[in-house]
């Protein structure tokens, strides 16, 4: 394998708040960016340093700047996103007691930054408050009766030329509801406001996320309490129109929908898993089998096709209620990949939920992975095992993928823990598989010993990002290594 090697230690002195690779709009790895706090100017402020890595691992950026400390408020840096030439840096604040006694969203809120790279110029901290952008810090003096009188928490979300702004409700006390929902607005990145979206025009209980976006299309999900509706908008991001609507699922469904959804150039495709319908929606442990819509421009179905267990065959020996007849295990769905040429993959792993006995409680485990490879009428190609040492009290040894080789390609990462027959404990070894044209390459790295422990990153295409602590702190390192395909 070929390296390209820095040290943690010449980057930057002090406690690495963040860590975290950061994309172009098409998912494509920019650069990498860290966050490490110095210290403490006084009771109310705290100096940080940031620091930009490009693809390469050369350093282009670097400086600090100062930030409120909130008394009774402990922090997090949100994943930072690239706006043309600018990072944009969120950091949400949250009493210090939430994460021992759940949710309580009337103590939470958001303050941002934005660094210019051309200039290496970080900007003053904004915040957002219900429709107004207000530049500065928050007052400290009576903060919690402010926060508890806004109706939303404010996330930017990276777009083209600006960003997004999801207006979040505040979660009703001590719950996972909100009251109201009310839309999704773009603004440029001077702030200024571009359009907005109302995609509850009732104010009903609605949950929603983005499903998908690139600079063409924004693929908005929707789900209604009361109706149990679901609904994908796809809105054009330069004018804030829905160009379409499609209802995947509603209560006379036959079916509850898990999946992913992309839009390519003519299309828009939906691939997943089903279970029989409940108003509680999908159940993995009921799953029925895979799914594929296509959508054209329009929002007409062009394709819609439902895969049964039973219908598999000889190429995957399951039950009919969704589980494996060598060993009883389920499969639980981690990635869907939808390739250019029209084909589908599901990779799944396999996974024994939590066993009760009278007397005793079995832990979780899971076990290999299998692709399921289909063409591009939704037919069974053939299937590919993975193998891997069983895992307990995990719900899953995978970590995270990305497609290649122009979209008809996909390489994922996971990790195993193999067993040293020698001394007989268990060392974690990084898992790397590529699928390129339908043909499988699969190679594995070891990531810990007594002297060091190696986290992984997405990186550039052909490469991933290794992250090794030492004992020794100086001799800390991320790398660069080359996969071999």
């Amino acid at each position: 394998m070929n390296s390209q090697i820095s040290s943690l230690a010449e980057l930057a002195s002090g406690d690495i708040q963040l860590f975290n690779p950061i994309y172009e709009i098409d998912k494509n790895i920019y650069g990498y960016f860290m966050v490490v706090k110095l210290d403490n100017v006084s009771e109310a402020e705290q100096k940080f340093e940031y620091i930009f890595l490009d693809k390469n691992l050369n350093k282009v950026a670097n400086g600090e700047f100062i930030d409120a400390n909130y008394k009774k408020y402990a922090f997090q840096f949100i994943t930072p996103e690239k706006i043309g030439n600018k990072i944009i840096l969120s950091k949400i604040y949250y009493k210090s007691q939430q994460q021992f006694f759940g949710n309580n969203s009337d103590y939470k809120f958001v303050a941002n930054r934005t660094l210019d790279l051309s200039t290496n110029k970080m900007s003053k901290p904004f915040y957002f408050e219900n429709d107004s952008v207000i530049e500065g810090e928050r007052v400290a003096k009576k903060l919690d009766k402010r926060i508890k009188k806004n109706i939303f928490i404010q996330y930017p979300l990276a777009i083209d030329d600006g960003y997004l702004l999801f207006k979040q409700s505040k979660l009703l006390k001590n719950s996972f509801q909100t009251k109201k929902i009310a839309t999704l607005e773009a603004y440029n990145i001077d702030n200024s406001k571009k359009w907005q979206y109302n995609y509850n025009p009732k104010e009903e209980i609605v949950n929603t996320r983005i499903e998908f976006l690139n600079e063409e299309t924004i693929v908005l999900w929707a789900k209604n309490f009361r109706t149990k509706s679901q609904v994908l908008h796809l809105i054009n991001p330069k004018t804030g129109e829905a160009d379409f609507k499609y209802e995947i699922e509603n209560k006379k469904s036959d079916y509850n929908h898990f999946y992913k959804v992309r839009k390519l150039k003519n299309r828009t495709v939906i691939v997943g898993m089903t279970s029989k319908y409940r108003s509680s929606g999908f159940d993995f442990k009921k799953a029925t089998g895979f799914f594929k819509i296509e959508l054209d421009n329009k929002g007409n179905e062009t394709f819609k096709k439902y895969f049964k267990w039973e219908e598999a065959g000889s190429l995957l020996s399951i039950k009919k209620n969704g589980k494996l007849k060598e060993d009883g295990y389920r499969l639980l769905a981690k990635q869907f990949f939808i390739f250019e040429d029209g084909s589908t993959a599901f990779l799944t792993e396999k996974f024994k939920d939590t066993q009760y006995y009278v007397v005793v409680a079995l832990a979780p485990k899971t076990t290999d992975f299998l692709m399921l490879n289909f063409n591009k009428e939704f037919t069974l190609n053939n299937v590919e095992k993975i193998e891997k040492d069983k895992s307990y009290y995990s719900s899953s040894d995978y970590l995270y993928s990305q497609r290649i080789k122009e979209g008809n390609g996909v390489v994922f990462f996971y990790r195993d823990y193999k067993k040293d027959e020698a001394t007989k404990k268990k060392n974690w070894v990084l898992g790397i598989v590529t699928v390129i044209d339908g043909k499988m390459n699969h190679e594995q790295i070891p990531m810990s010993s007594e002297e060091h422990f190696i986290t992984p990153y997405i990186a550039k295409e052909g490469y991933i990002l290794l992250r090794e602590l030492n004992k020794d702190s100086d001799h800390d390192e991320i790398r660069l290594e080359k996969l071999n395909y």
